[in-house]
């Protein structure tokens, strides 16, 4: 027996979740997971501020391509980048670690 398909097809999260038993994909998927996280963030922002890749480039003195790889959310994002983005952003970067439970963890952060 077929499985049957709305005319609009079916969303992206039956996809995914279906893809997940896969633990190959799985693991590709919880490993991008904090850059996905990170390209909203930035997209979310850039579109607040009413601002083209073109424009958030120029503001960080690189090239629109680059500011692309982070809204792909494929691709790990260094310090530096971070540190650029948030300044014209006229934010902060902060990076740091965390210990202990997940639910109550510990914080050391550093501005960048």
């Amino acid at each position: 027996m077929s499985k049957q398909v709305s005319p609009i097809g079916e969303s992206v999260a039956d996809d995914i979740k279906e893809s997940l038993e896969n633990p190959e994909f799985r693991a590709e998927y919880e490993r991008l997971a904090p850059y996905e996280e990170l390209a909203r963030i930035v997209i979310m922002r850039r579109a607040a501020l009413g601002l083209t890749q073109a424009e958030l480039a120029a503001r960080m003195g690189t090239t629109a391509s680059a500011i692309s790889r982070v809204e792909s959310g494929q691709h790990a994002t260094s310090p530096q980048t971070l540190k650029k983005l948030a300044n014209a952003f006229g934010a902060r970067a902060v990076l740091g670690f965390e210990f202990g439970p997940t639910k109550r963890p510990e914080r050391e952060l550093v501005a960048l």
